[in-house]
């Protein structure tokens, strides 16, 4: 059995990698762990005038379960088992301790969007993420 890591942030590229990671469960039961990363609390500026941290926490899981609902039906095959993960923290450094914590054999993520002149460049997130992870990273544009 597989076990892959696939963020995801409701992007299309990104619901391209989770058809893509479910669809190597033709080669061999797949687990995905499907992750949302939300940004932490910006404890600085005027968002502490607005709103809680508990707030802000409650708005970021409500945000964070609608993209992994939206992202879950593209998972579903037989030989494919789902798990969804809601994470606040800063996307590369929590998707490579992730695929590093939950034993997994790969990370499988889409790219941004971009400009005819960007096609030779990954976005942030992935570029960060192709350096960070101690397993390999499979792009899906």
């Amino acid at each position: 059995m597989r076990t892959l890591l696939v963020p995801v942030d409701g992007s299309k590229n990104a619901l391209r990698a989770v058809r893509y990671a479910a669809a190597q469960s033709k080669y061999c039961p797949v687990t995905l762990h499907l992750v949302n990363v939300e940004p932490p609390f910006d404890d600085y500026g005027m968002v502490r005038a607005y709103i809680t941290p508990r707030q802000h926490e409650a708005a970021v899981k409500k945000r964070a379960a609608g993209i992994l609902a939206r992202a879950i039906p593209h998972a579903r095959l037989p030989r494919v088992r789902c798990r969804a993960h809601a994470v606040i923290g800063i996307a590369p450094a929590v998707i490579a301790n992730l695929a590093r914590r939950l034993r997994c054999d790969s990370i499988v993520m889409g790219t941004r969007g971009m400009t005819a002149l960007g096609n030779l460049l990954l976005g942030s997130v992935a570029t960060k993420v192709v350096h960070l992870a101690g397993v390999p990273v499979t792009l899906v544009k």
